[in-house]
């Protein structure tokens, strides 16, 4: 499956990168509740992000590995997406306030990638292959995004060779601690 959704912020906290693993672990809850191993996720720029008139791709990532949020929250401590303890009680952070535990909460798994390229600020234009992915309006698609598999994975193929895995830029946004 393929998750293609438009991101609203891009401050680091989701998805998060470090030590060469992107998680999402809060946000996109529907996402996080469904997803397994091996599907994928494509994030693009939203109008709203006022980085360009066209959706551009942020990231993409295969994912490679999904955890109970407690036992992520339990395993990966330092991550500074870890903004819950293992028993998921809100910790001080600079993401997310008590307004968006429902939603955090709600995922119930962090999904994690090892083999991804995260864009940032050097995001990069959307192929043509892949144009009817990108979603209209806020939310994610995904059983409408089955037809274009072959492309997707063409183009993910194509990207890997042409960038590497990994990093290649930084977020867009500084953080924002989230009001209500």
């Amino acid at each position: 499956m393929i998750y293609s959704y438009l991101l609203v912020s891009d401050n680091g906290s989701a998805p998060c990168i470090q030590e060469n693993i992107l998680s999402l672990a809060i946000c996109k809850p529907k996402i996080r509740k469904t997803a397994n191993i091996g599907d994928y996720i494509i994030a693009f720029t939203s109008k709203s992000m006022k980085v360009s008139q066209e959706p551009k791709i942020i990231y993409i990532a295969k994912i490679t590995n999904k955890l109970l949020l407690n036992n992520y929250y339990t395993k990966f401590k330092n991550r500074k997406d870890c903004i819950y303890d293992n028993n998921l009680i809100l910790i001080k952070n600079d993401f997310h306030n008590s307004c968006n535990i429902k939603k955090d909460i709600n995922g119930k798994y962090v999904l994690l990638s090892n083999e991804f390229i995260y864009f940032g600020n050097n995001f990069i234009d959307v192929p043509n292959k892949i144009k009817n992915i990108v979603p209209k309006y806020q939310g994610h698609m995904s059983k409408k995004n089955i037809k274009y598999t072959k492309e997707f994975l063409c183009t993910f193929n194509k990207l890997k060779k042409k960038y590497g895995v990994g990093i290649r830029g930084q977020p867009i946004h500084s953080i924002k601690n989230n009001t209500c």
